[in-house]
């Protein structure tokens, strides 16, 4: 494993399950030091635990990433701890629902929209100066297909993750002059535990065989492009949007 990461801090949020955790193993094993973020206090023990077990030197924030005042804080407590400033920044967190429209409720949209689109410009606003005292950082945020290619019921969360491709393009250009990078991961079906509850086997058969590469994606193969795009290896590579999803978008739909 390269150490392209070697010494710098990391923050990623929603780091406690799925492609979130499989970013702060990868940063690990590329050298970073690890600060975790989730809102449950429950699936984070246990996620901190086990990256400290594979050596990492990592540290657990439950924060609820849609409350602007508890992300400065975030920050500004992670600085402290680590005493160095965040080089790199996941924006993984999300709050997802997928419903009809005429069933999507205001908290639903609400509150889809203060983690999904709030808290990442919120956390953009904290680590960006930190970013600048030490010459630059890079900033990855995960948006899905679903803001190209939206799927049925999903509504809500194809303009959520729109919303995310267009706040980074525009971070991106805003922030070039300070050295941040800012790019974006679409992925597509991801084989987390929780994307694939929503089917039965006849249901994943099918999607799977509508896809070129003839299966879903792994955490890992997130967690692979997230770590390049934090690296310097990614240096010249601003306002990217990199569908990561076996091809499924390619055919005409």
């Amino acid at each position: 494993m390269n150490a392209r990461l070697q010494d710098r801090v990391c923050v990623v949020t929603g780091a406690a399950r799925g492609i979130g955790f499989s970013i702060a193993e990868r940063f690990g094993r590329e050298g970073g030091r690890l600060a975790c973020v989730d809102i449950s206090a429950k699936r984070l023990e246990p996620a901190v635990g086990r990256l400290k077990d594979m050596g990492f030197e990592t540290r657990g924030y439950e924060v609820d990433i849609g409350r602007r005042d508890d992300v400065l804080a975030l920050f500004e407590r992670v600085e402290r701890e680590f005493a160095a400033p965040v080089a790199a920044l996941v924006n993984n967190a999300v709050f997802a629902r997928f419903e009809p429209l005429a069933q999507i409720a205001v908290d639903t949209v609400e509150r889809m929209f203060a983690v999904g689109v709030h808290g990442l410009i919120w956390a953009t606003q904290a680590v960006v100066p930190q970013m600048e005292r030490r010459g630059g950082g890079s900033i990855v945020n995960l948006s899905s297909v679903s803001a190209f290619h939206p799927a049925k019921d999903s509504i809500a969360y194809s303009a959520l993750k729109a919303g995310v491709v267009g706040l980074s393009r525009a971070s991106a250009i805003e922030l070039a002059a300070k050295k941040i990078r800012v790019n974006v991961i679409a992925p597509g079906m991801i084989g987390t535990p929780p994307s694939i509850a929503q089917f039965d086997e006849a249901t994943i058969a099918t999607r799977q065989a509508e896809m070129p590469a003839g299966r879903f994606g792994q955490p890992e193969e997130i967690a692979a492009l997230a770590a390049f795009l934090a690296s310097d290896d990614a240096s010249y590579i601003q306002g990217a949007v990199i569908t990561a999803d076996g091809g499924w978008t390619v055919p005409a739909k």
